[in-house]
């Protein structure tokens, strides 16, 4: 009779099967629209078709999703050979075979002073100042010459060894350039000789450099040995995501869960 013809299985629910299983596919991917389930379980109780469609996708699923992963090919290898190097800056190496002169400046200061010392006549030997001659004086010159000398050839060999040369020599070059200045007033010293002072300074500046171009001296870049990573706060272990237990999405643990234990599997 009319009216009382029974409806198609699409109709049953205001839901067709198309809608239906795509609801479901949903469903699957943890993307399922709210307000759809009762009306997606009511057409799947009601249609022999989407209830296969239903069974036969979380198969599926699960089969996908609990699979064993086949390992893929390490392609880090060949990553790391395309991948341009990085260019090293050519200052530290001209800095250090600059350093590496300079010491040997010294050197051959050191050496200079002691043949002198040891070639000077008696007149030279006979000055006494403050319970020493001049040669000996000359002698403790010539040995901090040759100190010098052996630093900066031990900075140049490794610029990382830099830090602990810059307040020895800094201090060394201040002292000297006051005492310098007040001997050239005083017309205590000839010119020439201060000329001599130049490498010392032209040293201090290269290890100054090599210590700037290592981030100060060999520490770690970027900081330096015992420096907190943090603001210095102890960190709170209930703001740390990865201290949260494992749950699933939406849950108060915010963690995910493996894909093979859903129940959509």
């Amino acid at each position: 009779m009319p009216g009382n013809r029974e409806a198609p299985a699409n109709d049953l629910t205001g839901v067709n099967c198309a809608e239906c299983r795509e609801a479901l596919s949903a469903r699957l991917d943890g993307e399922e629209h709210p307000g759809e389930s009762a009306a997606v379980d009511a057409h799947v109780e009601g249609c022999a078709d989407c209830r296969l469609f239903a069974d036969r996708a979380a198969h599926v699923t699960r089969l996908t999703r609990t699979r064993v992963a086949e390992p893929g090919p390490d392609l880090a290898a060949a990553v790391l050979a395309a991948a341009p190097r990085p260019r090293r800056p050519r200052w530290p190496m001209v800095m250090r075979v600059a350093l590496a002169a300079v010491g040997l400046g010294q050197f051959a200061l050191a050496i200079n002073g002691v043949v002198l010392t040891g070639t000077s006549g008696p007149a030279h030997h006979g000055v006494d100042l403050a319970g020493a001659s001049t040669a000996h004086f000359s002698n403790e010159s010539s040995a901090w010459n040759l100190a010098l000398a052996v630093g900066f050839l031990w900075v140049a060999g490794s610029s990382t060894r830099a830090s602990g040369l810059v307040p020895v020599v800094g201090a060394f070059v201040g002292v000297l350039g006051v005492l310098s200045l007040m001997d050239l007033l005083a017309e205590r010293v000839d010119p020439a000789r201060l000329a001599g002072h130049g490498l010392i300074l032209i040293g201090l500046l290269l290890v100054i450099g090599l210590r700037r171009t290592r981030g100060g001296g060999g520490d770690a870049p970027g900081g330096r040995i015992g420096r907190p990573t943090t603001s210095g706060r102890a960190s709170d272990p209930r703001s740390d995501p990865r201290s949260e237990p494992a749950g699933r999405i939406g849950t108060a643990g915010g963690g995910l869960t493996p894909v093979a234990q859903q129940d959509a599997a």
